[in-house]
């Protein structure tokens, strides 16, 4: 198989068709770009050339990157047909097969071990970038994300094709280690690349809902908002973070409208063509969470997940996802379902070395425990699960801010129980995992 055809930075791949190869980048820039025509380019570049593996392996990869149990035989799919097509291949393409194997297993940080070595000899490679950092993502491994981003940055400046793609996944690595000024000097320059860079604008307003920046926060994801219309299910999410600074200016009508006009629009081509979308989930549930927390009646929007939630009690590809559908279970009354889940969650996690497995053992079932337990009114019961397993909570996945949701909940346990002399404890555990102003912040304020 010839290897002739170059990407746009220089990597050889395993095809000898130029349209193939060039659909292939369009793809993988796509993809970086968090852009709704990303599978269309890889298909074009399939039909350009139906025996290049990886053009195959990147869908299995994005599949995967979706975190759901429902995607897993598409992906075993993809791997049994591209397996007969390495034999002479590019080693990376193998280093593709055998990390997406190893991904799709629950093997998060073995395939994102084998992806940094690969990154040592191939540093301006984007794709290995953007998944290694949602393995070590999904799996709590923060500095281990940046480690590797910071590592390959002397290899990229302007002269790079995809050098704001780059500069997004330095500025989001960098925030959830705390390094705000780099993060922020990366994510901006990200944007003014190109003001349609989601993962850029994401960047800072992680940056700016960790030290307190409300008002340039709410200003920033404004401004920008006018060039996500060809944005995938990130724009929604980028509509969440939007949310979480109008939280702290207290204006709980105006979230209400954006969650149904942005969030979770039934009409939106978006949630029609993918109504189970794992990140969508996460926004409904924990955007509810945070607002009935404080005291806003939610209780009628609270039903428009269930039925999809109800669905998805076997699936256990991330602790954090399945948080988050027991917030949407129990907020309905579906106890029985809500059990269930639980006992699924258990068996499907006992007796495995897997990465995943750790998650769910670690934090993920406490986590999950919890959250029953403070829909049940039983606040006693969620400071004892979450209270010893609350410094492994990056165990289960998601950033700093969206983890945020549990301490909310713990704190509001503690409060509420009169626990008070452990409530400063966890305002501290907040400040220092890297929130700024922790005590002027909803909810926080109320109790500290």
């Amino acid at each position: 198989m010839s290897s002739s055809v170059l990407d746009c930075r220089g990597h050889a791949l395993g095809t000898g068709s130029q349209a193939a190869g060039e659909a292939f980048d369009r793809g993988i820039h796509s993809f970086a770009c968090w852009r709704t025509d990303t599978f269309a380019h890889l298909d074009a570049s399939i039909a350009s050339d139906p025996d290049f593996a990886m053009a195959r392996l990147a869908q299995g990869w994005i599949l995967h990157t979706a975190r759901s149990e429902s995607f897993r035989p598409k992906i075993e799919g993809i791997l049994a047909a591209t397996e007969p097509m390495l034999s002479d291949a590019d080693p990376r393409e193998r280093i593709y097969h055998d990390g997406l194997k190893a991904a799709v297993g629950g093997f998060g940080i073995e395939a994102g071990t084998t992806l940094e070595a690969m990154l040592l000899e191939h540093p301006r490679d984007l794709f290995a970038h953007r998944l290694v950092q949602f393995e070590l993502f999904w799996n709590g491994r923060s500095r281990w994300m940046r480690d590797i981003v910071e590592r390959a940055a002397p290899q990229w400046d302007e002269s790079v094709s995809d050098y704001g793609c780059f500069l997004s996944v330095r500025a989001f690595s960098n925030e959830e280690c705390g390094e705000y000024e780099l993060a922020e000097r990366c994510g901006r320059a990200a944007v003014e690349i190109d003001p349609a860079d989601c993962w850029g604008a994401h960047a800072i307003a992680h940056v700016l809902v960790m030290q307190g920046r409300i008002d340039e926060g709410v200003d920033w994801l404004l401004g920008l908002s006018q060039h996500w219309g060809n944005a995938n299910q990130m724009r929604h999410h980028l509509w969440w973070h939007l949310c979480l600074f109008l939280l702290e200016r207290g204006e709980h009508s105006r979230i209400l409208e954006i969650l149904g006009t942005h969030i979770r629009n039934p009409e939106s081509p978006l949630v029609k063509a993918v109504p189970d979308a794992t990140i969508d989930i996460q926004n409904v549930a924990s955007l509810l969470m945070r607002l009935e927390l404080r005291g806003v009646d939610v209780s009628e929007h609270w039903p428009m997940l269930a039925e999809i939630c109800a669905g998805r009690i076997h699936n256990h590809a991330n602790a954090f996802s399945n948080a988050h559908d027991m917030m949407i279970l129990a907020a309905c009354g579906e106890f029985d379902l809500a059990s269930q889940m639980l006992t699924s969650m258990r068996e499907a996690n006992a007796l495995s070395d897997r990465s995943l497995t750790v998650s769910y053992a670690t934090s993920g079932i406490a986590v999950c425990e919890a959250v029953l337990a403070h829909r049940r009114s039983e606040y006693d019961r969620v400071v004892d699960l979450l209270a010893p397993v609350r410094h492994d909570l990056p165990l289960i996945g998601g950033s700093h801010a969206q983890r945020d949701i549990f301490f909310q909940m713990l704190v509001d346990a503690a409060h509420r129980t009169g626990r008070t002399g452990v409530v400063g404890l966890f305002l501290d555990d907040v400040r220092r995992i890297g929130f700024d102003q922790v005590e002027a912040r909803s909810l926080y304020r109320e109790v500290a």
